[in-house]
């Protein structure tokens, strides 16, 4: 791979950086590897299809329809060469401290596709939910990021409520247990996520949640699909990136702000997850048209 190609991968990683309530209007053609997040996601197709691969099964989603992944759910997505969709990223945070919305992502496990031939009316009801909460993040006047958030919520709580109805059929596929392990993954990955630029351990980590380094270890795994440290590491390079973009800050001030206790390690470290040095990410970022 190509230091440029390397770039616009990174640019892919970016848009799924963990930060309240984001809205993309989204043209690229370019596919999104295999990723999560602590953060919601809600995407409609508006032209064309769009694939998105969860596990072992792939979910043609048409346009008009919604396609929903909770957090910590492993899934690739695969654009059409040319096309247009809405993608909200809702971090837990925003939601899941809200009485009863926790419940919500048990019920979305481990993706939810509210189809035209399928939902019929939940999903016209749902679709204009969501229709509203686009308008008001494009509106600049005052209450419009609450007036989004609001129809927001209404779109995932409706979107519960109807898998759990009858009219759905038996569409919810987790176990009081396996919502238990989710809240508890869920809120590791928040942890880290504040505190990538600390030294954590896996046994800090297994003491946090209250389980045994081993079932840590293997619960992590298995519902992110990655490690605890290469989750911890990809959550500490988020930063770096952010870090990067500064042009005030010599890349050694980034890798200690970082949490790294040296340059060399930093530059191996970022190396290995992303394909290049922390100064050629710097400088392709200085000169990419468009960068974010």
């Amino acid at each position: 791979m190509g230091m440029q190609e390397s770039f616009f991968k990174l640019r892919q990683i970016e848009h799924h950086v963990d930060d309240s309530v984001r809205l993309y209007r989204n043209r690229e053609a370019d596919d999104y590897p295999a990723h999560w997040h602590n953060a919601a996601e809600v995407i409609m197709p508006m032209e064309n299809d769009y694939t998105v691969m969860v596990g072992q099964t792939a979910y043609k989603i048409e346009p008009g329809e919604l396609f929903m992944v909770p957090a910590g759910v492993v899934h690739e997505i695969f654009a059409p060469e040319e096309g247009f969709r809405y993608l909200f990223l809702i971090d837990q945070r925003e939601f899941y401290t809200i009485e009863g919305l926790p419940q919500v992502q048990r019920v979305l496990y481990p993706c939810v596709h509210l189809r035209a031939d399928r939902d019929g009316a939940a999903l016209e009801e749902i679709r204009g939910y969501f229709i509203n909460a686009v308008r008001e993040f494009g509106q600049d006047k005052a209450l419009s990021p609450t007036a989004a958030r609001l129809w927001l919520r209404l779109v995932l709580v409706r979107t519960a409520q109807y898998l759990l109805s009858d009219e759905a059929g038996d569409r919810v596929q987790t176990t009081p247990r396996q919502h238990l392990a989710m809240t508890v993954l869920a809120n590791a990955c928040t942890y880290i996520a504040e505190h990538c630029d600390e030294k954590l351990t896996l046994d800090d980590m297994a003491a946090y949640c209250g389980y045994s380094k081993y079932h840590f270890a293997r619960t992590f795994k298995l519902y992110s699909g990655m490690s605890f440290y290469d989750y911890y590491m990809r959550q500490r390079l988020v930063l770096c990136r952010r870090l990067l973009s500064n042009p005030q800050l010599r890349v050694t001030e980034v890798a200690l702000q970082a949490g790294f206790d040296s340059i060399a390690t930093f530059n191996r470290v970022f190396k290995q997850y992303e394909g290049v040095t922390p100064s050629q990410y710097r400088r392709m970022r200085q000169h990419a048209p468009g960068t974010v």
